[in-house]
């Protein structure tokens, strides 16, 4: 997967309504994200592989683990996204370059944080898959 890189602080004219769509946008893909690692779990305890298949046992549980540990990520970037979109509304009362400053920076590392996060479950999800349609009966 192609990597792209987002420099840190390169948008500071986004308005308001720019700000809360993108975390709205983000807080949505995420919860997504927590569905489809829901579903690859369930998928991963079903009894669909071939068990001839060596190690299969632990390859499924190194995956899983793999899960539990993007799950974690997801609920704290959930929970700072949530805390973010709460905090671009009270913007709109603040009119001050500091405030736009202040706010545009916060929004800019959780943005990178969260682009980040989702290219590596997306390149996670594409060797997980590749991995198990090999397997499946």
């Amino acid at each position: 997967m192609k990597k792209h890189k987002i420099h840190k602080y390169a948008y500071t004219d986004k308005s308001t309504e720019e700000l809360q769509f993108n975390l709205a946008f983000y807080d949505s893909r995420l919860s997504l994200l927590a569905e489809e690692f829901d579903f690859f779990k369930h998928v991963l305890s079903s009894h669909i592989f071939d068990a001839k298949t060596p190690n299969l046992f632990e390859e499924l549980e190194l995956w899983k683990q793999q899960i539990d540990e993007f799950m974690t990520v997801a609920t704290k970037l959930t929970q700072e996204v949530q805390k973010q979109y709460n905090e671009v509304q009270l913007k709109v009362e603040c009119d001050e370059v500091s405030c736009d400053d202040y706010f545009l920076r916060a929004y800019h590392d959780t943005e990178l944080e969260v682009v980040t996060f989702l290219t590596q479950t997306a390149q996670f999800k594409s060797e997980m898959m590749e991995y198990l349609q090999g397997l499946i009966k």
